[in-house]
């Protein structure tokens, strides 16, 4: 295990530690910027939990999330509530649990530090542009990496 290794897990441990003030300071700052989400902590599990509507266009999509210290890779999992989404390679989506896959958890992630969630949010808006432009053209026309 490398020095930057050690450091990120020690991070990720103190977020755990202090995994209260983490999501209180991570739901401050997405109620702030974005009132069309509703969120709060759940104490059982120990993460922050959000529902809403995204309205772009003349479509609404139903999003729901969960933030959280504990699960395992990265800290988000970011759904659209919508059946007809379905998993493909060419899409960006986790094959496990077809959560949004918003970024490259290891390129993309700042060196000893996480992304906070209320700076993924907007990227929501970006994926359903891109996805609703994959199913006109077939081709993912976003910035990717393939790895998802």
């Amino acid at each position: 295990m490398n020095l930057i290794t050690i450091l990120e897990e020690n991070i990720k441990k103190q977020n755990q530690k202090r995994w209260f003030p983490y999501l209180l300071v991570q739901k401050a700052l997405v109620e702030q910027y974005f009132d069309w989400l509703d969120v709060w902590i759940d104490t059982k599990e120990k993460s922050l939990k959000g529902e809403g509507k995204l309205k772009i266009g003349d479509k609404s999509y139903s999003i729901r999330l969960s933030f959280s210290p504990f699960f395992p890779f990265r800290y988000d999992r970011i759904f659209i509530e919508d059946k007809s989404i379905k998993y493909s390679n060419d899409i960006h989506l986790y094959g496990n649990d077809l959560s949004l896959c918003l970024y490259h958890p290891v390129i993309d992630q700042p060196l000893l530090s996480r992304i906070p969630l209320f700076k993924m949010i907007p990227w929501i808006s970006e994926w359903i542009i891109f996805y609703e432009q994959w199913k006109k053209y077939g081709v993912w026309l976003g910035k990717e990496i393939k790895h998802c």
